[in-house]
């Protein structure tokens, strides 16, 4: 039996001093944050090494393990003041209001995405959906670079029924005369992007790539 490799909480640090870049966009703002984690090669080498859990409870009509693998796993990194500064940081310039302290701190959520079968073809979308009101993403994948990450769309009449239900394992890929790409934010290892969750949005597969490895992002609500 393989013994396990042990990491420490150093290897979770997120750097102190932060290259920050504001984009207006759709009335709102887009932050990116470069170089978030000090070590973020041992934080890749560790999502590696977990097993995937299913991010949403089976079903008969769920393609999750058959088509795909879409899983989460969590990490307590809430020991880091750095973090905690950034969080706080990202929340007064959204202007949210958090209730508690522990709100503005929440344990670490890493997605894990996987293809098992081979992309649909262009130009079909992953899921557009929207979440909470502020989406804070870390990608942690180190050969993506400058690669599609993360695009946000507007909702055609079709998209937005979609939008109000829960699609994302029973019909992943999405027609795209349902929505329509406005904007592809691109992955950048150990880059954090932030913007308003409420703007119908998805990662962004094109390709097979996925097949071969999988896809790691940290993802954080507010």
């Amino acid at each position: 039996m393989k013994c396990p490799e042990l990491f420490e909480y150093d290897d979770f640090l997120m750097n102190d001093k932060w290259k920050v870049t504001i984009q207006p966009f759709n009335g709102s703002h887009i932050v990116f944050v470069d170089n978030i984690y000090e070590r973020p090669k041992r934080v890749h080498n560790y999502l590696s090494q977990l097993p995937v859990v299913s991010l949403k409870p089976p079903g008969e009509k769920r393609l999750n393990g058959k088509d795909f693998i879409d899983g989460q796993t969590y990490a307590d990194l809430r020991h880091d003041p750095c973090r905690v500064n950034l969080f706080k940081n990202l929340i007064k310039f959204y202007k949210i209001e958090q209730n508690d302290a522990f709100d503005e701190n929440p344990i670490a959520m890493f997605n894990q995405f996987r293809l098992l079968q081979d992309h649909p073809g262009q130009p079909y979308f992953w899921t557009p959906h929207v979440d909470c009101r502020l989406n804070v993403l870390i990608y942690l994948n180190p050969d993506e670079q400058h690669t599609p990450g993360t695009s946000i769309y507007s909702a055609e009449p079709k998209g937005q029924e979609q939008l109000d239900k829960d699609t994302e394992h029973v019909i992943p890929w999405k027609d795209p005369s349902w929505f329509t790409e406005r904007l592809c934010i691109l992955n950048r290892f150990n880059c954090l992007v932030a913007f308003p969750g409420q703007w119908p949005h998805g990662q962004t597969i094109v390709d097979d790539r996925y097949k071969d490895k999988t896809r790691f992002t940290e993802v954080t609500f507010f």
